[in-house]
């Protein structure tokens, strides 16, 4: 069975940058992986109806528009990685509630799938975001946001090294490499 992984946590924790290293060891390794950040499939504006992202999908309804979006791209988007012959799939992106949990799982269809909390250190973030995020970046509301994340995770894992050096941490926590 396939395995997907959900890279979770607050902004500007080093999700999109971890979900790269994991993608690089997998390959590295030869296993078949794709790689996707959820903020990707979802840069749409402004935001538009419901409509295509949740037909068929009654448990989406209650997820904001982009959400919906990230949900049904995903969908996509893991079918036609499949189909590539890929065996596992990373995905970093916004993974704060059980229904966030639920959503993206019932797109990864077929896939057994695990949630890994990034945690970083609030001194960290504030270094590695400085010339990275724009003039509207506030720490403390990013902070404040991740504080509000319901504890839906399987495996929380602190980014304080290298990229790769936590991804080498989070595949042996997930068990997928030994």
């Amino acid at each position: 069975m396939p395995q997907a992984l959900l890279l979770s946590g607050g902004i500007g924790v080093g999700k999109t940058t971890l979900g790269q290293a994991i993608g690089r060891l997998l390959t590295s390794r030869r296993h078949p992986t794709a790689v996707l950040d959820l903020d990707a499939v979802a840069q749409f504006g402004p935001a538009g109806r419901p409509g295509p992202a949740v037909a068929g999908r009654a448990h989406l309804a209650g997820l904001p528009f982009h959400d919906q979006l990230r949900v049904h791209n995903l969908a996509a988007v893991w079918t036609t990685y499949r189909d590539a012959g890929a065996r596992f799939m990373v995905v970093s992106g916004p993974v704060d509630t059980a229904d966030h949990r639920a959503a993206y799982t019932s797109a990864l269809v077929d896939c057994d799938v695990q949630v890994v909390r990034v945690v970083t250190p609030p001194d960290l973030i504030a270094e590695r975001t400085r010339t990275t995020r724009g003039p509207e970046w506030d720490l403390q509301a990013a902070l404040d946001h991740a504080a509000t994340h319901e504890p839906i995770q399987d495996h929380t894992v602190t980014n304080d090294r290298a990229p790769e050096e936590v991804a080498a941490e989070i595949l042996a926590h997930v068990a997928w490499i030994s």
